[in-house]
């Protein structure tokens, strides 16, 4: 797109740390879009605000819910598109961060932050006894997770190391000392987004059951 297409002044500027942290923020925000999903955690037949009875919980366990399955699909997709941009960022970008140390692989740091910080905020709802009726168990919401985890190698592989990451907020601290540097000739590798991406990631579930993942 053409920086003067009226449409691209609602596009992060990936040039700067700023820009490149909203996209990845998108990212991390449409994979996560199952365990941010209250539906995620509710059978086909159970009421909301209602406890699942023996026979909806079974359903739950295998996550058959109540999002219809074209939404579904269409998760799955965003889901492929956000873990290619990821992949793009990873591999077409070098990031420094504070004393001008290059950081390695920080959407995956980034997204072990968010991901951890979530289940601290569930930790600490449930201490509070805060009356938080979607349906959503502390044990559901790490399922949730871990699937998504286990989609991406990269991801799933640092994910042994997350207690040695920051896990009490959502922001990257100290973000204006970073900055981003973009390899040119690793960028021309990656100018078109392949056809049937979407089975990319699912080919990542090897044996197990794509209801998983959708």
């Amino acid at each position: 797109m053409h920086s003067i297409d009226a449409a691209a002044s609602h596009l992060p500027n990936v040039d700067s740390i700023d820009g490149l942290m909203n996209l990845l923020s998108a990212c991390v925000l449409v994979i996560l879009g199952n365990v941010l999903d209250f539906r995620t955690y509710r059978a086909p037949t159970q009421e909301e605000y209602t406890k699942a009875d023996k026979n909806q919980q079974i359903l739950i366990d295998h996550d058959i819910n109540t999002i219809p399955i074209n939404e579904r699909l269409a998760i799955c997709y965003a889901r492929g598109v956000a873990l290619r941009l990821i992949n793009w960022i990873r591999h077409c970008s070098v990031i420094t961060g504070p004393g001008g140390d290059t950081i390695n692989d920080l959407p995956s740091r980034f997204f072990i932050q968010i991901a951890q910080t979530l289940i601290k905020y569930k930790k600490g709802a449930n201490a509070s006894k805060l009356d938080v009726r979607a349906n959503c168990t502390m044990d559901m919401l790490t399922k949730q997770i871990k699937n998504v985890i286990d989609i991406d190698p990269q991801i799933s592989s640092l994910w042994s190391e997350r207690h040695s990451l920051p896990s009490d907020s959502l922001a990257l601290a100290d973000q204006d000392q970073y900055s981003v540097q973009w390899l040119p000739d690793a960028q021309r590798k990656w100018s078109n987004l392949p056809h049937g991406m979407i089975y990319s990631w699912i080919h990542c579930a090897n044996s197990q059951s794509v209801f998983r993942f959708l």
